[in-house]
């Protein structure tokens, strides 16, 4: 763990805990107080430690991407966090539901970077010049909270609610620039759960990846050819029990889905 790092041992210690164990726990700012570049620091030494132990980089997610979410909230921009190769599974995987604490399911478009990407005021147009592919998406999250209550200090240390997510097996290489108007349908054991467009994510879901890479920058970092980007939920988050099957259906992106048993 690098130095400054060390400070937030005892609170990696309990979200890990709380991941590992599967139980949730009150949010940490409770007994905790810090603020949101100290989450950012708490995030950094937890994913460190992840990376220490045999994980690997792959990406990021995006979350807090609705407008409306974010003035809720009020804040100015979305947070991140960051994906482990643990976390991707196949389209169609089963996975126990019990390996999760309480898991809630979001249809997302994911970017697949082709080049590298950095810099603050970056376009939607600089944003399809650094990708390769975009795909379907569902992302699982799983707060260590209880009952998904936090402040955004707790949630941003908590590596933004990350858990596991799949992609689609069709890859849409031109055209990207209309993603934001491809429909989205989210079904659950067949039943309509949920519809929207891209363009919840922040009016068009490249703005959400060009706002990471800005965020990034300030820091001194970037995005990396072959990262993979979850730009942000479309529509809210469903809660799902076991022996759920998860379809999200894109127009054009097509399919992707998890099962839970």
């Amino acid at each position: 763990m690098r130095v400054g790092q060390e400070k937030w041992a005892e609170l990696v210690d309990i979200l890990e805990a709380a991941e590992k164990g599967r139980k949730a726990i009150r949010r940490l700012t409770l007994t905790h107080p810090f603020d949101i570049e100290e989450a950012y620091a708490i995030q950094e030494a937890w994913i460190s430690r992840k990376i220490r132990d045999g994980e690997r980089l792959i990406g990021y997610k995006m979350g807090l991407t609705s407008p409306a979410k974010m003035k809720q909230m009020k804040v100015s921009e979305p947070i991140y966090g960051k994906l482990l190769a643990g976390m991707y599974v196949d389209s169609g995987e089963a996975l126990p539901h019990s390996q999760f604490i309480h898991p809630r399911v979001e249809a997302e478009v994911a970017f697949l970077l082709g080049k590298d990407l950095k810099g603050e005021g970056l376009t939607e147009e600089e944003v399809f010049s650094a990708t390769d592919h975009l795909m379907a998406a569902i992302e699982i999250i799983d707060s260590r909270y209880e009952n998904f209550q936090f402040t955004m200090a707790d949630v941003i240390a908590d590596n933004a609610s990350s858990s596991r997510f799949a992609v689609g097996t069709l890859l849409l290489t031109t055209g990207m620039d209309k993603v934001s108007t491809l429909g989205m349908t989210l079904r659950i054991n067949g039943e309509v759960k949920a519809l929207g467009t891209p363009a919840n994510i922040l009016g068009h879901p490249a703005r959400s990846v060009a706002m990471l890479a800005g965020m990034l920058a300030r820091k001194g970092e970037g995005l990396k050819a072959g990262e993979i980007i979850l730009a942000g939920g479309i529509t809210e988050a469903v809660a799902v029990q076991p022996g759920d099957v998860v379809e999200a259906h894109f127009a054009r992106l097509g399919n992707v889905s998890v099962r839970f048993v």
